[in-house]
């Protein structure tokens, strides 16, 4: 017989699994940003969140599942974030996508490793790299339907809005990616209007294709 995994404090064993796991993305994160991606190994994951490297291997195979994990939990919170700035947005062009562009740099500026390890070129560790390519789908994909509202006339399935989000999503990642590097000496507020200009110019490229 299976014996029910113990209690402790109201909070099920899954429970507290669940919550060091995420405890654990979270301390790659945070040594990817202080110590950069050289300076993540099982035993610094482990020494960030407070916990014993057995903890780690609850949760992942190796270090490579872990970076895999953390690819696809700050993939998943850049996604909700951008698609919550959208739905709220109001549903005038340049409404919309400012809410886009805004909700984009300030997750990369809050979480910096998030945004390096979600970027085109910034971290090419192989554990993400198959990963990466099948998000850049995801997003491209997101953005054309974003683009398909804002150019209503248009059939959806149109290829220049593929292209066009395509464009889009390439480019700005790596833009935005040299920004956080300061490659791009910006403020903050000039660098969301200057991009919006650029997505707006491209959107109204579209519209003449």
């Amino acid at each position: 017989m299976v014996q029910a995994a113990r209690s402790y404090g109201g909070v099920s064993a899954d429970q507290r699994r669940a919550t060091r796991r995420e405890q654990l993305l979270e301390a790659a994160f945070e040594v990817m940003a202080t110590e950069g991606a050289g300076g993540l190994t099982i035993r610094t994951v482990a020494k960030e969140a407070g916990l014993s490297t057995r903890f780690v291997y609850e949760s992942f195979t190796d270090l490579d599942d872990l970076i895999g994990a953390a690819f696809e939990l700050a993939f998943r919170q850049l996604s909700n974030t951008v698609g919550e700035a959208a739905a709220s947005a109001a549903p005038d062009r340049r409404a919309t996508v400012t809410a886009v562009v805004e909700a984009l740099v300030d997750f990369f500026l809050a979480a910096p490793a998030k945004g390096k390890i979600l970027s085109t070129k910034a971290y090419g560790h192989p554990a993400v790299a198959e990963r990466r390519l099948a998000r850049s789908e995801d997003v491209s994909r997101a953005f054309g339907g974003i683009l398909s509202r804002l150019v209503p006339d248009r059939d959806p399935d149109d290829p220049a809005i593929d292209l066009t989000a395509r464009f889009l999503v390439g480019a700005f990642g790596d833009t935005v990616t040299a920004w956080i590097q300061q490659a791009l000496p910006y403020p903050r507020d000039k660098f969301v209007h200057d991009n919006v200009e650029l997505f707006l110019g491209a959107i109204a490229a579209l519209e003449r294709l």
